[in-house]
C-alpha cells in the first residue's frame, strides 16, 4: 500500500509539471506589454498615420488606421477599445459596438490608448513578433506600413518600391473653384507614364481611383493647387501626391 501511495504521488507531481508547462506555453501568445511601450506604439501610429499634413481632429478610428497602414487587416481590431466602445468581427465584417449609452460623440469610434495596447497585442500574435522594446514595435510597424507617399510634378519622376511615376499632362481639371459653390465636385484626369520592372506604359489617373500595376497599387490622393474662378493653372504649376502600396 505504501508503494502505491509513493507511485501515486510521483504521478501527481509529473502531471502537475505537464499542466504547468502547458499553461506557460498557452500563455506565450499573450505578452505583458508595458504602458510605456503602448504609449510609444500609439505615438508612432498616429505620427506615421498622418497623410498630407492633416491630423484627424478626434484621432484615428479603425477605418483610418487601415487606410494609413495597408498591412493591417480587420481581424487586428478584434476587441480593440475606443472612447465609447470597442470593435468586433461579426460575420466577417468589422463592426463598432457601443459600451456606453450616453453621451454619444463624434469620437465614439476613435481608438483609445487602451485600444492601441490591444491592437499591438493582436498584431504581435498574428505576426508572431515579440514586443519587448521600442525597436520591436518599429519592426511591427514596418511590417504593416507597406505604403509610401511620393510627390511629383509634370515631367518630374518620383519612385517608390519598384515603380517610377512621371506625370505628363493634366487632361481635365473640372474641380469646383474654392471661391464658388458648385453642385458637383468635378474631377482631375492626369496622364502619367509608369515605369516598372516589366516596362513602361501610359495611364490616366483620377483622384482616389486605384490602379494596380505589377501587384503595386497606385492612387492619386492629392492635386494642387486648388482652382480659383478666373485663374488658369499652368501645367508646370501642378503638383501631385500619389500613394504607392506594395501588395507582394
Amino acid at each position: 500500500m505504501k508503494t502505491f501511495y509513493i507511485i501515486l504521488g510521483i504521478l501527481l507531481v509529473v502531471l502537475g509539471g505537464f499542466w504547468l508547462l502547458g499553461s506557460r506555453e498557452a500563455g506565450d501568445d499573450t505578452q505583458n506589454i508595458t504602458t510605456e511601450l503602448t504609449e510609444y506604439f500609439a505615438e508612432r501610429m498616429t505620427t506615421l498615420g498622418v497623410r498630407g499634413g492633416m491630423m484627424p481632429i478626434e484621432g484615428f478610428d479603425a477605418g483610418l488606421l487601415i487606410g494609413a497602414f495597408p498591412g493591417l487587416i480587420k481581424a487586428d481590431f478584434q476587441d480593440v477599445e475606443t472612447f465609447e466602445g470597442h470593435y468586433e468581427i461579426q460575420a466577417g465584417e468589422l463592426v463598432f459596438v457601443r459600451d456606453q449609452e450616453q453621451p454619444i460623440s463624434s469620437a465614439e469610434r476613435t481608438v483609445s490608448n487602451e485600444g492601441y495596447g490591444t491592437l499591438l497585442q493582436n498584431l504581435s500574435t498574428r505576426l508572431d513578433m515579440t514586443v519587448n522594446s521600442e525597436s520591436d514595435i518599429d519592426a511591427i510597424i514596418d511590417t504593416i506600413n507597406i505604403s509610401e507617399i511620393i510627390e511629383t510634378k509634370i515631367d518630374q519622376g518620383a519612385s517608390a518600391y519598384s515603380i517610377t511615376i512621371v506625370p505628363q499632362e493634366v487632361l481635365e481639371d473640372s474641380r469646383c473653384p474654392i471661391d464658388v459653390e458648385c453642385i458637383q465636385a468635378g474631377t482631375v484626369r492626369v496622364k502619367a507614364v509608369v515605369e516598372s520592372d516589366t516596362g513602361s506604359a501610359e495611364y490616366i489617373f483620377e483622384p482616389f481611383s486605384t490602379l494596380t500595376i505589377d501587384a503595386i497599387d497606385v492612387t492619386l490622393v492629392q492635386v494642387a493647387p486648388m482652382p480659383e474662378s478666373g485663374v488658369t493653372i499652368d501645367q508646370d504649376t501642378y503638383a501631385f501626391v500619389f500613394e504607392v502600396v506594395d501588395r507582394t
